[in-house]
């Protein structure tokens, strides 16, 4: 079973730069509110040979965040939950 890392706030440059790193040791469930930036995230990621999830999220949605969770680990153990949602450099 693989080992899971979820970030949130994922497509952006905090959340993606983590994700290179993490995903080198894990896979990962990246999340972001903003469907474009996550698209774009995803295939960076892909390119580099990261195991990515990419989950179209609004942290702020409870509902959102259950399925969130309920995805992530189904793909395996989770690791870590890194959240750089709102967060900027």
């Amino acid at each position: 079973m693989a080992t899971v890392s979820l970030i949130t706030g994922g497509a952006g440059g905090m959340g993606l730069a983590t994700a290179k790193i993490v995903g080198q040791d894990h896979a990962v469930v990246l999340c972001d509110v903003r469907k474009d930036r996550l698209e774009a995230a995803e295939a960076a990621l892909t390119d580099l040979g990261v195991v990515v999830t990419a989950v179209h999220c609004d942290v702020t949605d409870r509902r959102a965040v259950v399925e969130l969770f309920e995805t992530a680990s189904g793909l395996g153990t989770l690791a870590s939950v890194i959240h750089t949602a709102g967060v900027s450099p």
